[in-house]
């Protein structure tokens, strides 16, 4: 019996269609998966990136405390009231500081002066710091405006009960510049400084630390130390990642690694691990910071993608069962229409649909709609995605909670207006403000007022510069204003006094209206400094003469003299 065309061309046509649709079904859900890892890898490193700036400006803002301290200290015998008003103000403001203390080396490791932050109380204690020479002795050597880090120091070392802390150490100067014999030292919880920088990320996201010698010393929201972890090889980084010890030898500054569960599926994720060099200390030292994602996140989505690909599969595979016979010829056309879409879409080329036949009220037209609606499914997908990429780079250059830029991105700002400012022989400002009794506002009603009060003073700090100057949040309840340009320090002081007056009326929040005030210090280019950061220590310092001076004030830095810089 002599077979016709119809159902030649029927059977080829069906076996055909189940065979593109599944390969190519095959081939989308590939490509899919292959993108959206790629996609996981770069947020993972752009997120760990924005981790390591964070903590190099904490370690930075620590260092700097530091050497204001000593200078302070200085002459070494000056260890009075405006002292222990800034050792309060340390412990008050930072919570990460667990004790500030002022040490003569040559009384046998004396403590002159030290102050600690007792689960938020700040009281003065009198103590030996013997006990701290191992971790800060190299301090000694250093030049006065040097500062020291030590290595992490355990339950063991004798820190605090259940944290994981470090010690930054910076010699106190004599009135001739020459190193005292004199430390001041900081110590410093691991803990809530880690805990602090990772506030924000989602929370499928895993945060690893560990020091130069790959220990293990933050892991998520715990400080890992010997009650969680023993000492020894499960203590370390390299345990979890053994990609790790490339960064511990020094072959790689980054790695991608997989960790995967020995009990069960769900445990694997994707990791990014990052050495950060912390700068602004004589000796050189790094953290090993790693951020991982489950790569549950990843199979989610894609098995959504895979059951609405067999979904397509399988109803193509029907309708080509039931049209094949007696129109096989209708079908040769939207078909082959259906399958260029597809292969178009899988090969990465989808940034638009070519035409289907979705107006038809067939079969042909149901598959059409199925397979547009599978393309806007999967570009919905990869748009929210990008759209989480480009929320990541947004954080990495302004700050979550005020809108306004943050420490790294007002660096930046202010590095470019210097350099324009030396070609111009022109001047700028840079105003340091910070919060009067912000504490105990937060302690009174609580976080969620003191995160309005920050957008508020943020909004009222935005407004009240002009459109060519920048007003950016460093930390805390601590802003800076760059002013540029500016003509001399009255015009700069006259900008801050207004600032004042706007800052003085009461703010009305949603359940509370408070009264508000700020402290104001004023540095100037080229006068008070010639990089970033010596005009934002300028300032810093000047804000803090503000506040021992009865706050609500602003003051402009004094010119550093001759003496002061030798």
């Amino acid at each position: 019996m002599r077979i016709g065309i119809a159902p030649r061309l029927a059977l080829a046509l069906v076996v055909f269609a189940i065979l593109a649709a599944g390969l190519t079904g095959y081939y989308a859900h590939g490509s899919s998966h292959q993108r959206l890892m790629a996609r996981m890898e770069t947020n993972l490193q752009s997120s760990s990136q924005v981790l390591g700036q964070q903590l190099v400006a904490a370690f930075g803002n620590i260092s700097g405390d530091a050497r204001i301290y000593a200078l302070l200290v200085n002459p070494p015998t000056n260890v009075g009231e405006s002292v222990q008003r800034m050792s309060r103000s340390m412990l008050q403001v930072h919570d990460e500081y667990l004790q500030v203390s002022v040490i003569d080396t040559r009384q046998g490791w004396k403590e002159i002066l030290s102050f600690v932050n007792d689960k938020g109380n700040v009281v003065r204690v009198d103590s030996s710091a013997i006990d701290l020479m191992p971790f800060v002795a190299s301090a000694t050597h250093l030049s006065p405006g040097q500062v020291y880090l030590s290595g992490v120091i355990s339950d063991a070392s004798g820190s605090a009960e259940g944290r994981s802390s470090v010690l930054v150490a910076a010699p106190v100067p004599t009135e001739s510049g020459a190193s005292s014999g004199m430390l001041v030292v900081i110590r410093v919880d691991l803990n809530i400084l880690f805990m602090k920088i990772r506030a924000g990320l989602p929370l499928d996201y895993q945060v690893y630390v560990a020091d130069r010698d790959g220990v293990l010393v933050h892991d998520r929201s715990a400080v890992v130390n010997e009650a969680t972890h023993p000492k020894g090889e499960g203590n370390l980084i390299q345990k979890l990642f053994p990609e790790a010890e490339k960064i511990v030898s020094g072959e790689r500054d980054s790695v991608v690694a997989n960790m995967r569960g020995q009990k069960q599926k769900d445990s694997e994720a994707m990791a990014v691990l990052y050495r950060v060099q912390i700068v602004d200390f004589s000796n050189e030292y790094f953290f090993i910071l790693g951020l991982s994602e489950p790569l549950r996140n990843v199979r989610r989505e894609s098995s959504q993608l895979a059951g609405d690909i067999r979904r397509i599969v399988l109803s193509f595979s029907c309708l080509a069962f039931l049209l094949a016979w007696g129109i096989s010829q209708a079908v040769v056309q939207p078909l082959a229409q259906i399958l260029a879409s597809v292969r178009r879409f899988a090969a990465g080329d989808g940034s638009e649909n070519l035409p289907l036949p979705t107006q038809r009220q067939d079969e042909v037209g149901l598959l059409a709609r199925g397979v547009e609606d599978m393309q806007n499914q999967i570009r919905a997908q990869v748009t929210a995605l990008e759209e989480n990429h480009h929320a990541m780079a947004h954080m990495a250059h302004h700050d979550v909670l005020t809108g306004l830029p943050n420490r790294l991105t007002f660096f930046s700002l202010l590095e470019n207006a210097i350099e324009q400012a030396k070609r111009q022989g022109r001047k700028l400002a840079v105003l340091f403000l910070d919060l009067d009794y912000f504490k105990a506002i937060n302690d009174q009603y609580g976080h969620q007022v003191g995160d309005e009060l920050l957008q508020a003073v943020a909004r009222r700090l935005q407004s009240g510069v002009r459109s060519s100057d920048t007003a950016a949040r460093m930390s805390g309840d601590e802003f800076v204003a760059l002013l540029n340009p500016i003509h001399n320090g009255e015009e700069a002081c006259l900008v801050a006094n207004k600032l004042l007056q706007r800052f003085n009326q009461p703010v009305e929040l949603e359940k509370v209206t408070l009264p508000i005030q700020v402290s104001i210090g004023i540095s100037l280019f080229p006068d008070h400094g010639q990089t970033p950061q010596d005009l934002l220590d300028a300032a810093d310092a000047a804000m803090y003469v503000s506040k021992e001076s009865g706050r609500n004030i602003c003051t402009l830095a004094k010119i550093p003299s001759p003496d002061d810089e030798a």
